[in-house]
């Protein structure tokens, strides 16, 4: 039985590399992120395939009496720093929304006041032609 959830599990982690590639290769993904969710798929094929007979021995470390358990351990450390690589990342946007809307915000005035000046200057010959 362990065998066929091995199996599985590399059969989901591989449908998950090729989601992945077809994404990067169709580029709906920006790079930043297909570098990260590679990162990813690679890992999950590696530890599907090769670190599955690791779980118990990492079950055992921690203490852990059921080996599967230590499995959501490992995911929910994973989801962890995925959610603050997200949450650094939208951070760093919302950083520059300010700023740029900031910088509009700014030259709009400018381009008001210029606006502004040139209605009110007396216009000369040449520039009523």
């Amino acid at each position: 039985m362990q065998e066929h959830g091995q199996i599985l599990v590399f059969l989901f982690t591989l449908l998950i590399f090729g989601l992945v590639m077809a994404l990067v290769l169709t580029r709906k993904i920006t790079e930043r992120f297909a570098i990260l969710w590679m990162s990813i798929s690679i890992l999950l094929l590696l530890a599907s395939s090769l670190g599955f007979r690791y779980l118990f021995l990492i079950a055992r470390i921690f203490g852990i009496p059921y080996p599967p358990s230590a499995l959501f351990l490992i995911v929910i450390f994973g989801l962890t720093l995925l959610v603050i690589e997200l949450f650094s990342w939208a951070s760093t946007l919302n950083e520059r929304s300010r700023l740029l809307a900031q910088q509009v915000a700014l030259l709009r005035d400018a381009l008001d006041r210029h606006v502004a000046s040139q209605q009110d200057a007396p216009r000369t010959p040449a520039q009523e032609r």
